[in-house]
């Protein structure tokens, strides 16, 4: 179980290191902003729902395989933010570009932030599957 837990977590944050950190920055650089925006919108749904998908399924394998409590409640919070981005976070921003930019750039910092962190808990529940002895399932 580890194993894929490991794989999906893998997955989501290469994917999301990738299009964050090297992607969306470089399309903005060499595209016109309205031509950028528009393939990130598109790109965002896609990319969150990964998101919700392998942080969702790695939770119920965690919770299902009793894992440790400390490993559960960082996979749980995760999925609260991806959730959050993906069903209201984005979306909300999307609607505010064209109606309010002041309040889409204050949306679109709590994403960026909210991405983040989901990114850093990722990084930590790969850690912590990867370190954690093989015999200490519940603690």
């Amino acid at each position: 179980m580890d194993r894929i837990m490991i794989f999906l977590l893998s997955f989501y944050f290469g994917a999301g290191a990738f299009f964050s950190f090297l992607v969306a920055p470089e399309l903005f650089k060499q595209l016109e902003k309205q031509v950028a925006g528009g393939i990130v919108d598109d790109l965002f749904p896609i990319y969150f729902g990964i998101g919700v998908g392998a942080v969702g399924a790695s939770l119920l394998m965690s919770i299902t395989s009793k894992m440790r409590k400390f490993l559960i409640a960082l996979l749980l919070v995760n999925f609260l933010i991806v959730l959050a981005l993906e069903f209201y976070v984005v979306p909300s921003a999307h609607e505010l570009k064209a109606v309010d930019y002041s309040a889409f750039r204050k949306m679109h910092l709590i994403s960026m932030i909210m991405n983040t962190l989901s990114l850093f808990f990722t990084f930590g529940a790969i850690v912590h599957l990867i370190a954690r002895p093989k015999n200490a399932a519940k603690t």
